[in-house]
């Protein structure tokens, strides 16, 4: 039976580890801060832009816009400069979209970010839908977005799947009535989520989704 399946993006379809460090300091570095390690600043991710800026000035007394502005513009001159793809992610979403399925992106990046970054990795046209964090529903956890694709889709509660490492993922699928696959070799952490799955690698979810 085909499902919906919605991904979140950053520590599951990408590694972007570096790049989000590299814009954050930066920022920090035009504005007379000291950089950050980068895995304090991977720790700040996971709930949008302005949410990750404004945890990594939480030490200095600076202009929140002007820091979240740098930051997002230089990010975008850089998207890609060494973000990639986890292992087997291209084969996985082909077969995924190729057996039926309908796959969506679900995220807190902003949109043009998104789109940026799945096009030049060459995934983009695995997805029907790509919801960023400036669309007009409210960021994960909420579930609006989940549910608004459930509703134009029209697929039951059973063939709804999210995908993420993270626990603004798995609350916002629990909640929309998705089932949920934690990929753990992301940089999120479940949170007080229990996942209904747990993946290892991003084939383990091609695994697990081809047993329903």
């Amino acid at each position: 039976m085909a499902k919906l399946i919605a991904f979140d993006l950053d520590g599951t379809l990408i590694d972007s580890r570096l790049d989000l460090a590299g814009a954050v300091n930066y920022m920090r570095c035009s504005m007379g801060l000291e950089p950050l390690e980068t895995e304090r600043v991977v720790h700040f991710v996971g709930n949008g832009a302005a949410a990750l800026v404004r945890r990594a000035i939480a030490d200095a007394e600076i202009d929140f816009d002007e820091a979240l502005h740098r930051m997002r513009a230089f990010y975008f001159d850089h998207i890609t400069d060494t973000t990639v793809l986890y292992p087997g992610v291209a084969a996985g979403l082909k077969q995924l979209r190729d057996a039926g399925n309908t796959l969506a992106v679900v995220t807190n990046k902003p949109g043009k970010e998104t789109e940026k970054i799945l096009s030049q990795l060459g995934v983009r046209e695995f997805f029907s839908d790509v919801i960023g964090g400036d669309s007009d529903f409210p960021l994960k956890p909420e579930p609006d977005a989940l549910l608004y694709l459930k509703q134009k889709y029209n697929v039951s509660d059973s063939q709804c799947w999210m995908i993420g490492d993270h626990y603004t993922d798995l609350e916002s699928g629990r909640r929309a009535g998705f089932r949920r696959i934690f990929l753990a070799c992301g940089f999120g952490n479940t949170g007080e989520e229990a996942p209904d799955y747990t993946a290892e690698s991003f084939s383990d979810v091609s695994l697990i989704l081809s047993g329903f």
